[in-house]
């Protein structure tokens, strides 16, 4: 049990990794791509980067069973 309790908490913290620098990247090229003053930036890159990291978040965790089972079956197909 303690196994299982373990390669869970991988799992989370490995999603968490990912999905952290992407929202970053993302919200970084959302910021630039906006027509906001540049004093104002640091705010709107913050406030957007807040704003997509749950959502993201919950939707990997969401996607990722799926994803991993579509996955298995192509590659077992072949």
């Amino acid at each position: 049990m303690e196994n299982s309790k373990k390669v869970r908490i991988y799992k989370i913290l490995s999603t968490f990794l990912v999905v952290l620098p992407t929202t970053f990247v993302m919200s970084v090229l959302s910021s630039f791509t906006e027509d906001t003053p540049v004093e104002n930036r640091i705010c709107e890159l913050l406030r957007s980067w807040s704003f997509s990291l749950p959502i993201v978040y919950s939707c990997v965790l969401l996607l990722l069973p799926l994803a991993n089972k579509i996955t298995s079956k192509i590659l077992d197909k072949k």
